[in-house]
């Protein structure tokens, strides 16, 4: 009798990357090491944003003496949440943005399949994120320095509200749901990096708006 089923051959690293980057071109989203097994074409063609701005947040999740796991969200100027993961890390970092908690909902991605997605949605973009130099060092090198440039959503909103008269106190540190409330936007209900990173986008357009 033959074995009319063949067994199905295990990808590789190579190949599940360039799954993703596929994702991605397609204007898709990925969260977490998830691949789709079917890879639809969106109803419209992927548009590219006249800004290309990507907003980006990175938290700390979970650390212990061997690994560091950190979020990392990127979102586009439309609003789409086109990178959301959790990376392990074995290099050392300072943790903020919250304790950190070792129940984690997915397995946390690879430094080097993370380093090569986050290089393809930073490459040519201008990166904006709450503190420009304390986030964009948590980044992977080669996203970082592919980037057209960085903009800074918390100077920025200093020198507006100078110049529009808000006041700020001196004597606290300002965080971004504090410029959220000072332009009577809602504040952060979490301290996801995508929620993070939609926030900075929403301040960022308001900013905008009122410039």
């Amino acid at each position: 009798m033959f074995n009319f089923f063949k067994q199905k051959i295990p990808r590789t690293s190579a190949e599940k990357i360039e799954d993703i980057l596929d994702v991605l071109e397609r204007g898709g989203v990925i969260r977490g090491t998830q691949i789709p097994e079917h890879i639809l074409r969106p109803p419209m063609s992927h548009q590219v944003s006249a800004s290309e701005h990507v907003y980006f947040a990175v938290r700390s999740v979970a650390a212990d003496g061997r690994q560091h796991v950190m979020q990392y969200a990127f979102v586009d100027d439309r609003g789409n949440v086109a990178l959301s993961a959790f990376v392990r890390s074995s290099s050392p970092a300072t943790l903020f943005g919250g304790a950190a908690s070792e129940d984690l909902s997915t397995e946390p991605m690879d430094e080097a399949t993370f380093a090569v997605l986050a290089a393809r949605i930073c490459r040519g973009a201008t990166l904006v994120a709450f503190h420009r130099v304390l986030q964009s060092g948590l980044l992977p090198g080669g996203a970082a320095t592919g980037a057209a440039g960085g903009e800074c959503a918390w100077r920025r909103f200093q020198t507006v509200a100078r110049r529009k008269g808000i006041r700020l106190s001196r004597h606290e540190p300002l965080a971004l749901n504090d410029c959220l409330l000072k332009l009577g936007m809602a504040p952060l209900e979490s301290d996801d990096a995508a929620v993070r990173a939609l926030a900075i986008r929403r301040l960022w357009r308001k900013l905008d708006n009122i410039e």
